[in-house]
């Protein structure tokens, strides 16, 4: 009797065994959370995911690895993030050219920038800047717009990225003004050839603009954000310079595969939202070369739709193919 008494205990303990759900499932995280980072290591966005990384390591109890997946413009990083299990373990740091700009910009996307994948938090954004040869006679933007006007398509740009290339399409859409396109396959050959004097003009980072306008070898005419920046305060924005309606820049937000657990990305809005506010971590971003832009779940996600809306009509009204 015993026996059995003794085997029906052990089946019970056995089939409850079964029917309950591990303890280490139910607890998140219990292992180490990947940062998916469509850039290569080394550059101001690679930082970023890295000072974020670590903060949110600390507030969470887990590490979060930031793994680089360069290439093909950010669309190799996001397509990982996109196939990745949706368990709150994987996070993508997206931008406004892989969450945005890419959909018109690439045939074949592998991935939908609005259906693959759940908003988080929008941590920070780069706005960008005019910038002409020290020597170029324009000394306002202003100038340069009164000149392209005068004289349609006399004045060239340099495009080495797409950034530059919608920075300044949005510019002749605005301003109703050509400017003949010169592509390059990256921004440092655009920008050496117009220290040289070879462009007129080029649309790069404020952050990567300043050091050569600092040193005397460019000159900024205006910074492409809705407001005046803390990277260059002194610098007027588009709007004030003679472009009424114009803003542009790069926001970096994070973002998790789509079918993640609500509380899982509720939890992980929450936290990152907290560390973008945190007033030691902005002024740590601000030292990269960003401007600190906390925002939401809701702000990402309104702040991306409005992205898709307005490139798409540049794009369109430029007559750019996607490739």
């Amino acid at each position: 009797m015993k026996l059995i008494e003794l085997a029906a205990a052990g089946l019970l303990a056995a089939c409850t065994a079964l029917a309950a759900p591990p303890a280490q499932a139910q607890a998140w995280p219990s292992r180490p959370l990947t940062m998916i980072v469509p850039q290569g290591a080394g550059g101001s966005t690679d930082a970023l995911a890295r000072l974020i990384a670590q903060a949110l390591g600390g507030r969470i109890g887990q590490t979060v690895v930031v793994d680089n997946k360069a290439g093909a413009g950010g669309v190799l990083g996001v397509s990982a993030a996109a196939k990745a299990p949706a368990d709150g373990y994987t996070l993508l740091l997206g931008s406004n050219t892989t969450m945005a700009a890419n959909t018109f910009l690439y045939a074949n996307l592998p991935f939908d920038p609005l259906k693959d994948f759940v908003p988080l938090a929008l941590a920070a954004d780069a706005p960008f800047a005019f910038v002409v040869p020290a020597a170029s006679p324009f000394k306002s933007l202003r100038d340069l717009l009164a000149a392209a006007k005068a004289a349609p398509g006399k004045l060239n740009y340099g495009s080495g990225t797409s950034s530059a290339l919608l920075c300044t399409e949005l510019l002749k859409t605005n301003a109703q003004i050509n400017l003949v396109k010169v592509p390059y396959k990256s921004s440092a050959q655009g920008l050496t050839d117009l220290i040289g004097g070879l462009l007129d003009v080029i649309c790069e980072p404020l952050s990567s603009s300043m050091p050569n306008v600092k040193a005397g070898r460019l000159r900024a005419l205006a910074q492409t954000g809705a407001q005046r920046s803390s990277l260059a305060p002194e610098l007027e924005t588009v709007a004030e310079a003679g472009a009424p309606g114009m803003a542009y820049s790069a926001w970096l937000g994070f973002y998790a595969p789509a079918g993640t657990p609500r509380d899982i990305a509720s939890r992980l809005s929450t936290e990152l939202l907290a560390i973008a506010r945190d007033p030691a971590v902005a002024e740590k971003i601000r030292t990269i070369g960003f401007d600190p832009r906390p925002g939401d779940a809701e702000a990402l996600a309104a702040l991306q739709r409005a992205e898709l809306t307005t490139v798409g009509a540049t794009v369109k009204a430029a007559g750019i193919k996607a490739e």
